[in-house]
Formats: C-alpha cells, structure tokens, sequence
C-alpha cells in the first residue's frame, strides 16, 4: 500500500510491514491523520501475534540448547536465540513508537 504522504515497507526481518510517513504528521489534514492512524492500528494489531511466533521459535531453539552436546551446535542456536530476541525487542519498539508517536496524539472513543 502506498501514498503519496505514507506507505507500509515490509521489513523483511521482523516480517510486518512498517509504517513510513513522508510529511510531518503536523501538516496532515484531520482525515489524513485519521486515515494513518487506521494504518497505524493494523500494523501494531499485527505485532503481538508475530512477537507470539518468535516466542514459540525461540522456546523450540532453548529446547534444543538443553538437550545439546556440541559446541557447534550449541553456539549455532546461541546465536539463533540472540537473533530472536533481538527481533521481539525490535517489535515492542515499534509498536510503542507506534503507540506514542500516532495513536497516543488523540483520543479516539
């Protein structure tokens, strides 16, 4: 989806697209806010199920640390969690920069 004021980029590593606005949000018309906004609520609905996913990847990799012997192995799935985890923070980031920076600016009922 895009716009000539804003358009989602899908960010290939935390696979959800992200919201990108090209204009002040200042200098939006009420219905062009009201508009990104909607976008805006999409996308932070689509992050608690996705950080849910990487939990459960990231659950399945400690599994498999548990029950490894190897070195190889053992820094292989090491990283893999860092990864993970360094993804699900990323995501939280998001959705509060997302809560704080569009949806927080006005009261919606």
């Amino acid at each position: 989806m895009s716009n000539r004021w804003y358009e989602l980029i899908y960010d290939e590593r935390l696979r959800i697209e992200r919201p990108v606005l090209h204009v002040a949000y200042d200098q939006l018309t009420l219905e062009q806010q009201d508009e990104f906004e909607m976008v805006c609520q999409r996308v932070c609905a689509q992050i608690p199920p996705q950080i849910k996913l990487l939990e459960q990847a990231y659950m399945d990799c400690y599994e498999r640390l548990k029950q490894t012997d190897e070195d190889e192995a053992f820094y292989e799935t090491m990283e893999k969690m860092n990864d993970i985890s360094s993804r699900i923070c990323d995501l939280n980031v998001l959705f509060l920069q997302i809560e704080g920076s569009f949806l927080a600016s006005r009261a919606h009922t």
